[in-house]
């Protein structure tokens, strides 16, 4: 399955690819990509009666030792996946 996602070889991501990112301090973390409904605590809008709710959230998620994690991007909006490499 296609992603839209593409990583920093300008090669598409897909759903069952592994991944690597390399960290700004040098750490190394592989990511097992897969497409899924992942169950978060966010903050509401100001006016909600309750200051957070409980959400599913489906799409494309970064496996990484047991945690299912979205892109995230960088003080200059550059995502962290822009930063990876595929590596099968």
């Amino acid at each position: 399955m296609k992603t839209g996602l593409f990583d920093k070889n300008g090669t598409e991501i897909k759903v069952g690819d592994i991944t690597r990112l390399v960290l700004d301090d040098g750490e190394i973390r592989f990511f097992d990509v897969k497409f899924k409904t992942v169950k978060r605590i966010v903050k509401s809008h100001p006016d909600f009666d309750d200051e957070y709710a409980a959400v599913n959230i489906t799409g494309v998620v970064f496996c990484w030792e047991g945690y299912d994690l979205f892109p995230c991007v960088d003080e200059n909006g550059i995502s962290d996946v822009s930063k990876m490499e595929i590596v099968s």
